[in-house]
């Protein structure tokens, strides 16, 4: 049987470089969308910046009660 465990650490290194690639996915579209022209990828870009940053918080704020309050 497969068990995974909570490892505080892999989920700070996870939210770490999801906020790396976030700020990576914006800078390519906005890149993009200024040598194709169109303000459309910048959204994109913009969107998945935001989405990226929403998960990355999520992962930062979970904890591992196992040993809190009954």
């Amino acid at each position: 049987m497969l068990k995974f465990y909570f490892n505080p650490k892999a989920m700070e290194a996870l939210a770490k470089e999801l906020r790396r690639a976030s700020w990576g996915a914006a800078v390519a579209s906005a890149a993009i969308g200024y040598h194709v022209g169109d303000g459309l990828s910048a959204l994109y870009g913009a969107s998945a910046w935001i989405v990226l940053q929403v998960f990355a918080f999520v992962l930062e704020s979970l904890k591992d009660d196992v040993g809190g309050k009954k």
